[in-house]
C-alpha cells in the first residue's frame, strides 16, 4: 500500500469525521438563560417572601390587639355591671333619701303646729289667768277646805303653766333636731344625687370607650380580611415563583448541559480540524523521504525472520507486534526518522527497545539491542545511531525487531518500509 495514500486517506477521514460533528450538533433553540435570569427571580422571590412576612407579621399583632381588646371589652362590662348596680343603689338610697326627707318635713310641719297650738293654748290659760286673777285666787282660797289645800292647789295652778312652757321648750327642741336633720338629708341627698351624676358620667364614659373598642375590633376585623387576602396574595405569588424558578434552574442545568456539550464537540471538531491540518502538513515533511531511510546501517545482509501478525512461538500461537530483521550482532541499529525519544529502557521481553515519536501519530521501536544510545526526550536525526543489534530480552538469536504504531496502534512496517 502506497504511504502517502494512506496518509492522505487518514486526512480526508478526519476532515469528514468533523464536518459531520459539526453538522450533527444543535443548541435548543430556546430563550439563552443566564445566571442573571435566575438572580431576577431570587430577588423577585426575597421580595416577596418579605412581604408575605410582613403580611404575616401584621396579622399576628392584628390577632394579638383583637385579644387585648376583647379582654378590654370584657373589662368594660365587668366596670358597666358594677357601675349600674352602684347607679341602681344610689337611686334606692335617693329614693329613700327623698322619702325620709318628705317624712320629716311633714313631722316639722307637726311639730311647728303642736308648738303653735301649746303656745296659743298657754297664751290663753295666761290671758285667762291674768283676767281672773282675783276671782281665781278666792274661788280656789273658797273651795280649799285647808290653808294646805290653798296652796297646793295654788302650786298646781303654776305647775300646770311651767309644764306648758317646758312642753313647749321641747317641742321646738324637737323641731330644731327635725330641721338639722332635714338638713342632713338634704345634704345626704345632694351627695347622693352628685355621686350619681357622677356615675351616670362614669357609665357613659365607659359605655362610650366599650363602643370605640367595638368600632376598633371591627377596623381590626376590616384590616385583618385585607392582610389576610395581602397575606394569600404574597403566598401564592411566592410559590408560583418557586416553581418558576425550579423549571427554569432546570432549563439552565440543561442549557450548561447542551453548551457544555456544543463546547465538548467544538473542541473536538477544532481537534480534529488541528488533526487534519497536522496530518496534510506532515505528509510532505515527514513522509515524503520516509522511503530513503532504513533501519540497520547500509550494506548489512540481513534477512526477514519473522513477520508483523499471527505465528506460532515455541508451539504456541502468538501475535507478533513488529517485523524481525536478522543480522549480524554489533550491526548498528538507526533512527527510521528524526523525532524525539519517549522510550529507552531496558524490558524483560523487548531487552534494550527505544522508541522514538515521529510526529503525526507515528512512532517506531527498536528492541533486542545490546545498548542502548539515546536517552528519554534527545531528539535524534534521520539515519543516527540509536544502539546495536544484540541479543537482549526474549530472543534466539541476533535480529532486531522493529515495530510502526499509528496513534498507539501497531501497524504492519511493510505500508512503510523498502526493503533494500
Amino acid at each position: 500500500m502506497n504511504k502517502k495514500n494512506t496518509v492522505m486517506s487518514r486526512i480526508t477521514a478526519a476532515l469528514l469525521s468533523a464536518l459531520c460533528a459539526s453538522a450533527a450538533f444543535t443548541l435548543n433553540a430556546e430563550a439563552i438563560l443566564t445566571d442573571a435570569d435566575v438572580r431576577s427571580y431570587e430577588d423577585l422571590i426575597a421580595e416577596v417572601s418579605q412581604k408575605r412576612a410582613e403580611a404575616e407579621e401584621i396579622l399576628e399583632e392584628i390577632r394579638r390587639s383583637q385579644a387585648r381588646t376583647y379582654e378590654q371589652i370584657a373589662q368594660y362590662d365587668q366596670i358597666l355591671e358594677l357601675n349600674d348596680e352602684m347607679r341602681r343603689l344610689t337611686e334606692d338610697q335617693i329614693a329613700g333619701l327623698g322619702g325620709q326627707i318628705e317624712d320629716t318635713r311633714q313631722a316639722i310641719e307637726d311639730t311647728k303646729t303642736g308648738i303653735e297650738l301649746q303656745k296659743q293654748a298657754l297664751l290663753d290659760r295666761m290671758r285667762d289667768q291674768y283676767m281672773d286673777s282675783t276671782t281665781d285666787y278666792l274661788e280656789v282660797l273658797l273651795d280649799s277646805t285647808s290653808l294646805f289645800d290653798f296652796l297646793k292647789k295654788l302650786d298646781y295652778v303654776g305647775a300646770v303653766l311651767n309644764y306648758d312652757q317646758r312642753l313647749i321648750a321641747q317641742m321646738e327642741k324637737e323641731q330644731q333636731r327635725l330641721t338639722e336633720y332635714e338638713e342632713l338629708l338634704v345634704r345626704t341627698e345632694a351627695e347622693q344625687q352628685e355621686r350619681l351624676g357622677d356615675l351616670e358620667d362614669r357609665i357613659a364614659e365607659y359605655e362610650a370607650a366599650e363602643e370605640e373598642k367595638y368600632d376598633f375590633v371591627m377596623s381590626l376585623e376590616a384590616n385583618e380580611q385585607w392582610w389576610t387576602e395581602n397575606y394569600a396574595y404574597n403566598k401564592d405569588l411566592e410559590d408560583t415563583l418557586n416553581r418558576e424558578l425550579e423549571a427554569t434552574l432546570i432549563r439552565l442545568e440543561e442549557q450548561r448541559r447542551q453548551e457544555a456539550e456544543k463546547a465538548r464537540q467544538e473542541a473536538e471538531l477544532q481537534r480534529q480540524k488541528d488533526e487534519a491540518a497536522r496530518l496534510y502538513e506532515e505528509a510532505n515533511t515527514y513522509y515524503g523521504d520516509l522511503n530513503e531511510h532504513w533501519p540497520l546501517e547500509p550494506g548489512v545482509k540481513y534477512r526477514v525472520s519473522s513477520e508483523q501478525g499471527y505465528r506460532i512461538l515455541w508451539g504456541i500461537q502468538d501475535y507478533h507486534l513488529g517485523i524481525d530483521l536478522a543480522c549480524a550482532g554489533g550491526t548498528q541499529v538507526l533512527a527510521f526518522n528524526g523525532g524525539t525519544v519517549v522510550k529507552s529502557a531496558m524490558h524483560y521481553s523487548y531487552g534494550n527497545y527505544v522508541l522514538i515519536d515521529h510526529g503525526g501519530g507515528i512512532a517506531t521501536l527498536y528492541a533486542h539491542m545490546s545498548n542502548r544510545l539515546v536517552n528519554e526526550g534527545d531528539r535524534v536525526e534521520a539515519g543516527q545511531q540509536v544502539g546495536n543489534v544484540g541479543l537482549t530480552g526474549s530472543t534466539t538469536g541476533y535480529h532486531l525487531h522493529f515495530e510502526v504504531r499509528e496513534n498507539g496502534k501497531v501497524v504492519n512496517p511493510r505500508n512503510y518500509l523498502e526493503f533494500p
